[in-house]
């Protein structure tokens, strides 16, 4: 599992990255941790929190690469 640490703009812009991958988009998994504590889940729910600034970090498994965005 990789690990990343990196600002609500970068992390963003790794979702982004991933919705653009259209066949590995609808594989991936993605779960977001809320600074309050409760778990979001999907790629467009995820982002939607990003951008509003409520995600600490989010997990992504897909069919290669397992990793986790702490957002700063």
């Amino acid at each position: 599992m990789n690990r990343y640490f990196t600002n609500t703009q970068g992390a963003i812009r790794r979702i982004i990255d991933l919705k653009r991958n259209g066949p590995e988009a609808s594989r991936a998994n993605v779960v977001g941790q809320q600074k309050d504590g409760t778990e979001v889940h999907g790629l467009e729910q995820v982002l939607l929190h990003l951008r509003i600034g409520r995600i600490a970090h989010f997990t992504c498994s897909g069919s290669y690469v397992q990793e986790i965005v702490f957002v700063s």
